[in-house]
């Protein structure tokens, strides 16, 4: 698939199989977001590969921290889902010296949603991460004292992608 073919085949999925997905694509989608540029060039950005035991203790963080109102919109199967079913989430956080952290986690994030696409691999945004500011769930990340998460990536195989959407928006050509 050459990069056009991935950008427009690129969709939001939240519906994924039980079946682990394996380090070495999980090392390529986090290698992709590596590459996304950052204001100024500042690179004060760290992603952290979440699986397993502490996925679910996110989780649980995540139900204990989102206000009542927000937690419905999570819910799977009768269960509080904050990362959507996947089995793995990669977060992107943001140190103190970065600038332009919203930009820049835009960036890295659509490289990693694409790399992930270009690997067969459903995914989706979590952008809840960037109003929490909580010591338990900065712990659980493994983030140093100054780094913030700003959004989420949850990856996993699914076994049927969801209809594409029409696509909205204008192209204007000024001369």
């Amino acid at each position: 698939m050459n990069t056009l073919e991935c950008i427009k085949n690129r969709i939001s999925v939240r519906s994924f199989l039980d079946k682990d997905v394996e380090d070495e694509k999980l090392r390529i989608i986090a290698e992709a977001g590596l590459e996304a540029p950052t204001a100024k060039n500042t690179r004060d950005f760290v992603l952290t590969v979440v699986r397993g035991s502490r996925l679910q203790q996110i989780n649980d963080t995540m139900y204990e921290i989102l206000d009542e109102s927000v937690r419905p919109y999570f819910m799977q199967n009768g269960k509080f889902n904050f990362y959507r079913g996947g089995n793995a989430l990669i977060v992107v956080s943001f140190g103190a010296k970065s600038i332009m952290t919203e930009q820049n986690t835009g960036c890295v994030m659509q490289n990693m949603y694409l790399a992930a696409t270009e690997l067969g691999l459903g995914s989706c945004w979590i952008n809840q991460f960037y109003k929490v500011e909580n010591k338990k769930l900065f712990s659980l990340l493994g983030l140093e004292d100054g780094y913030k998460p700003f959004a989420a990536l949850s990856v996993g195989y699914t076994d049927v992608m969801p209809d594409k959407k029409e696509r909205d928006g204008k192209i204007i050509f000024l001369d």
